[in-house]
């Protein structure tokens, strides 16, 4: 029985793969956008007032950088899982091939997620190397990688397998979900921005910001890269108490939404139709 599980999870994984190496050529025209938004971000970060003055000094600042780039990347990976997701899903609903996940012993919402996550780990990998390529002959990176970083990453993996579970489920009830998806991307990419030291953000910002799924993994993850602190505090921004309850909680919450997507549209007679 265990071997028939592996080989579900090594097909679905391979599918993943295979669908990733498919849209090889659109990551790689994005690739120098990222690149271009780290240069042209990094130096207005912290810089309000002097941007009001108009009298900026447009110069890198490497520690805001290399802070930048600690965000950014958990969010490319959020960014990968959730939309990538959508896209592979709604092409199985269009291709009328979605009712092979039930061919697999693996759980449907499993087969999903499964066949995504490693995809969008490897392509993250791709985004951060070529981003840190283009920036790196601008302003040095420095970045202190540590094994204490593990487990914040692993849990914005696990947070972003929930959310793209959330919006999975939604896809086989609704199909045409893009804005929703979207507005839910830009939402969680500005409130988790409040977890590091670039901006400003006022006290009901960031108290409100720990119910999103990936603020207190990036406030984690930059605890374990840039300060002495240690990730296992259980309290404050990046606290492991906030951190593991919102991880499992969306991934719960997936759970349950995709399984519930699913059932809608099985009653509805439209799984396999868009």
């Amino acid at each position: 029985m265990s071997t028939r599980y592996l080989v579900a999870v090594g097909n679905e994984i391979r599918k993943g793969l295979r669908f990733a190496w498919s849209e090889r050529l659109q990551i790689l025209i994005e690739l120098p956008m990222f690149g271009v938004f780290i240069l042209l971000l990094g130096p207005l970060l912290g810089q309000g007032e002097v941007v009001v003055g108009g009298e900026v000094e447009w110069a890198l600042d490497s520690a805001t950088t290399s802070v930048m780039l600690v965000w950014f990347v958990p969010f490319i990976f959020f960014y990968m899982q959730v939309v990538k997701m959508f896209w592979r899903l709604l092409g199985e609903i269009q291709a009328g091939t979605i009712e092979q996940v039930y061919l697999s012993p693996l759980p449907p919402w499993l087969v999903a997620a499964v066949g995504r996550v490693v995809a969008a780990f490897l392509e993250t990998l791709l985004v951060a190397a070529g981003t840190v390529a283009i920036v790196a002959p601008f302003v040095p990176i420095r970045v202190d990688w540590n094994a204490a970083a593990l487990l914040p990453a692993a849990m914005i993996m696990l947070a972003a397998v929930g959310v793209s579970l959330i919006v999975a489920g939604a896809t086989l009830v609704w199909k045409q979900i893009q804005f929703v998806n979207d507005t839910v991307l830009l939402v969680v990419m500005l409130f988790s921005a409040s977890a590091v030291p670039l901006i400003d953000v006022p006290a009901w910002w960031a108290d409100a910001s720990h119910a999103f799924p990936l603020t207190d993994g990036v406030g984690s993850l930059y605890t374990a890269l840039f300060t002495d602190g240690s990730v296992t505090e259980p309290w404050g921004m990046g606290g492991l108490v906030p951190l593991l309850v919102v991880t499992f909680s969306y991934l719960a919450a997936g759970i349950v939404a995709f399984g519930f997507g699913e059932r809608v549209a099985k009653r509805r007679g439209t799984l396999g139709r868009y």
